[in-house]
């Protein structure tokens, strides 16, 4: 017998190794399903929970309002209390989750309240800006500081993004601080834009708005991105056509306001 033989590897390790490995398959797979029929069922369970409703409109206008508020007063604490009211942004997930789906009726209605939503945000802000001119705040720095890009923003944008994704379609669960990343970074630009339009003031409108874009493109691609990664692929015509214009709209738009 060689004393100088390395030992073998414990076979029951092994064992034990693959059979976890084969739990983690088991449950990848009862989450995405391989077949046809269950990511059909799978979609309609998603697209319920992502469906917006009134609670996206009202939610967006109470946020807007405080917003607006923040940015009058100048006030950071303020800005920061509109985000964590603002709605829970499963709706914008649903969207990219539509592309890929191929279903064109839910993402023109997901579109529409997204748009809606995001006036009431962006009219919160006018109205704002309007009333400056009357008042006046002390100054407009909350309001410069985000309309303008800055890399930081990019890199919150891309955690919450990613994670808002995950968590919606791997947990029942509303999950509100990755969405409240993503809407600082949706809203306090597109406020910023409403109340540098209303208060007359050029180097905020319309830089804001275009950073809200230049935001809205860039979580969207990593959306979509987030989706390929949980499996979820365009497999008809409707769906490899609508993930094709989304995905060449959000790099055209990041290439052209980053």
């Amino acid at each position: 017998m060689d004393f100088n033989e390395p030992p073998s590897p414990p076979e029951p390790e092994q064992e034990f190794v693959s059979a976890r490995a084969r739990r983690r398959r088991a449950l990848r797979r009862a989450y995405f399903p391989a077949d046809e029929a269950g990511r059909a069922a799978l979609f309609d369970h998603l697209a319920r929970r992502a469906f917006p409703s009134y609670e996206l409109f009202v939610f967006a206008l109470v946020a807007g309002v405080i917003l607006g508020a923040g940015y009058f007063v100048n006030s950071q604490a303020l800005l920061i209390f509109g985000v964590l009211v603002a709605p829970v942004l499963t709706p914008w997930v649903g969207l990219s989750l539509a592309a890929i789906a191929g279903s064109t009726r839910f993402f023109m209605q997901t579109f529409a309240a997204l748009l809606l939503s995001s006036f009431l945000i962006f009219l919160s802000g006018l109205l704002a800006g309007f009333a400056s001119r009357v008042f006046g705040p002390l100054n407009f720095n909350e309001a410069f500081i985000h309309s303008r890009l800055w890399w930081p923003d990019f890199v919150t944008l891309t955690i919450g993004a990613v994670v808002l994704t995950i968590s919606f379609v791997r947990s029942e669960e509303r999950p509100y601080l990755p969405s409240a990343l993503v809407a600082y970074e949706f809203f306090l630009p597109l406020c910023a834009a409403g109340f540098g339009l209303g208060s007359g003031v050029s180097e905020i409108w319309p830089q804001g708005l275009l950073v809200f874009l230049a935001h809205v493109a860039w979580g969207t691609f990593f959306a979509i991105l987030s989706l390929f990664f949980l499996r979820f692929y365009p497999v008809n015509f409707n769906g490899i056509t609508l993930t094709s214009i989304s995905l060449i709209l959000v790099i055209t738009a990041i290439t052209i306001l980053t």
